[in-house]
């Protein structure tokens, strides 16, 4: 049965997910021949089971419930010597507290939160309410984008209570699973038992990601009957969103009120030196001992989220492990080869322009139909330039160059191949790059 199950499910992966991503995770995952209704994957080694297990399994069984289908899924190293493997602590269950049963992952503590001037207002406010210190208001609202900490926050605040208030009850989960979870009380009449269950029987609310609610609005109204309720009784509320409650459309007046009538704390993204404490910190959680220049060019070079600095870091060890090659700073630059943030400042018009001028060319010509060398030579190397040092798509360069995105990909592809043998390609490329005011690490 697996064997039928497996290629279906990599086929709604290989869909969702980015095609480096899925090559270097998924693609060595090998079926294990074991009969029965448990789907088996073999994982290279530990470091690759670890990961995989943390930040893929429950993707796994996502897609298996959407395909009504009754298995479960278990992760398996290849058996190697100890020498060739990448050691990683042994993963200990989370006690369960009453009718709740929040999953953690168990280094967002405390401890493992790395503080800066980005976060440590956020950080501060999270410590003092896990703490049950006394604050203007039990609520607290994290608000950022995606990958600078918010979760990390506020599991840190659920493990604290839990270790440190053992009869305390704690309720995890996303504003869509706290949706899903009413949609199923109401079809199977049991909405009673969800409202005492939130109302009565929780200590401590962690609500991520409240933005789903948008434009639902029975489930807006259920949620602001339980917080006035644990608010009326003093219990303790985390929510996270991606802004402000007031600035989220879709949510009525009402819930973001009170949503937003506590203490409200933004995370902005990390300075440098923030981030090379964060890579630090990753590299011990690794157990992996890493260059101190390795780490400092990472943190110089990702600026982005914490998850775009841990996928540099863990592709780096990934690769060295895979490779045997040493993580030195030329196996760094390998792998920020497509990890690296582009420089913000460069635009596709700027790079339309500079051609057009280095090459003596109107723009309306070398955005037009010719299709002689001296035309079509320059308007690829505009577009591949587009695509290397700025943020733009294919399409949104297409509208630039007055192509279709199929015909820019072909004509940057021509350029990145004729790099790999034409020294005067590449003289070229790093004039017009000088000329930009860019240097291509």
């Amino acid at each position: 049965m697996s064997a039928t199950i497996w290629p279906a499910v990599l086929e709604k992966l290989q869909r969702s997910l980015d095609p480096e991503e899925f090559q270097v995770w998924i693609s060595p995952l090998r079926l294990a021949p074991k009969n029965g209704p448990e789907l088996v994957l073999v994982c290279p080694n530990s470091f690759h089971q670890k990961w995989v297990r943390e930040h893929y399994l429950q993707l796994f069984r996502r897609i298996l419930a959407e395909m009504e289908t009754p298995v479960e899924v278990s992760l398996e190293a290849e058996a190697s010597s100890a020498e060739n493997e990448i050691r990683v602590p042994r993963q200990i269950p989370l006690p369960q507290v009453g009718d709740f049963k929040p999953v953690f992952n168990r280094r967002f503590v405390f401890d493992s939160f790395v503080m800066g001037v980005c976060n440590e207002f956020a950080a501060a406010a999270a410590k003092a309410l896990a703490r049950g210190q006394q604050m203007f208001t039990n609520t607290l609202f994290l608000f950022s984008s995606t990958g600078l900490g918010k979760s990390h926050l506020t599991q840190a605040v659920g493990q604290h209570v839990i270790n440190s208030e053992p009869g305390r009850k704690v309720a995890y989960l996303t504003a869509e699973d706290f949706a899903n979870q009413m949609i199923s009380a109401l079809r199977k009449k049991r909405i009673h038992e969800f409202k005492e269950r939130f109302r009565r029987s929780c200590d401590v609310l962690l609500l991520e990601e409240v933005q789903f609610l948008a434009g639902k609005d029975k489930t807006q109204d259920e949620l602001g009957y339980t917080l006035d309720a644990l608010l009326d009784s003093g219990k303790r509320i985390i929510f996270t969103g991606s802004c402000l409650p007031t600035r989220i459309k879709g949510l009525k007046s009402g819930l973001a009120s009170r949503l937003a009538s506590g203490v409200t704390a933004p995370i902005d993204p990390p300075d440098q030196r923030t981030r090379l404490g964060i890579l630090q910190r990753m590299a011990q959680d690794e157990q992996v001992q890493v260059d101190m220049e390795v780490l400092e060019f990472l943190a110089q070079e990702v600026s982005g989220d914490i998850r775009q600095l841990q996928s540099a870091l863990v592709g780096l060890i990934a690769k060295a492990s895979f490779t045997g090659r040493k993580m030195d700073l030329r196996l760094a630059g390998e792998m920020l080869g497509h990890l690296a943030s582009r420089p913000s400042h460069i635009t596709p018009e700027q790079v339309l322009e500079m051609v057009a001028k280095v090459y003596g060319i109107e723009k309306a010509i070398l955005i037009g139909k010719s299709r002689a060398k001296t035309i079509t030579r320059p308007r690829n190397l505009g577009m591949f330039l587009c695509r290397r040092h700025t943020d733009a798509s294919y399409a949104s360069i297409g509208k630039f160059f007055n192509r279709d995105h199929s015909t820019v990909m072909y004509g940057v592809n021509q350029v990145a191949q004729g790099l790999l043998q034409d020294g005067k390609l590449n003289q070229e490329v790093a004039f017009l790059e000088q000329r930009l005011g860019v240097q291509e690490a």
